[in-house]
């Protein structure tokens, strides 16, 4: 009676070993299939060139490859480990206003004087400098802008598709939208 209770025994355990064996398999499967699924979504998006659809990387892949960033976040007291999102943006400012009133003034002082100190100042930039004689020196250019970056996940493309997260930067100075250089998830 003992001998059967045994082969019981022994053959639940081969049962139980063989049930954890199948979901360790069935659970690295798809860690594996996640996994190629990323890199292929990532490798997409830089055929693509839309760099403002997310890409997700890993921690180790931020500090391989992102080394700049990764630097510049320290500087600022960020471990790279708590980083959740990087979106990188390109701002280039090109302003054609003219100020007549203020150069009009700028322009009565410098013909009655050999230098002449002037400021410029808007609600986005400041800019100091002097006229010495026909020579213009700007001494400084202050640039200040609110930059709102929202992540927004795009519309679906047909019923099945997976929503894909993009970024947008608005520039809060003159309403533009910024080019978004990368927008990374860092995937723990």
């Amino acid at each position: 009676m003992t001998k059967n209770i045994w082969i019981t025994v022994a053959k639940i355990a081969i049962f139980v070993l063989m049930v954890a064996a199948i979901v360790i398999m069935a659970v690295c499967l798809k860690k594996q299939g996640d996994e190629k699924r990323r890199l292929k979504e990532n490798y997409d998006i830089e055929l693509s060139k839309d760099h403002s659809r997310q890409q997700t990387i890993d921690v180790q892949e931020l500090k391989d490859y992102f080394s700049k960033e990764v630097a510049t976040l320290k500087e600022h007291g960020i471990k790279p480990r708590d980083v959740e999102n990087i979106v990188e943006v390109t701002y280039y400012v090109h302003d054609t206003t003219v100020y007549r009133d203020t150069l009009v003034y700028v322009y009565d002082t410098v013909r009655k004087a050999h230098k002449a100190d002037f400021c410029v100042q808007t609600d986005c930039y400041s800019i100091d400098g002097q006229i010495i004689d026909d020579t213009l020196e700007i001494s400084g250019f202050t640039a200040q802008d609110e930059i709102l970056v929202s992540l927004y996940k795009e519309k679906k493309k047909c019923l099945f598709g997976k929503r894909r997260v993009k970024a947008i930067a608005i520039s809060g100075c003159t309403g533009d939208t910024m080019a978004i250089k990368r927008n990374l998830l860092i995937g723990k």
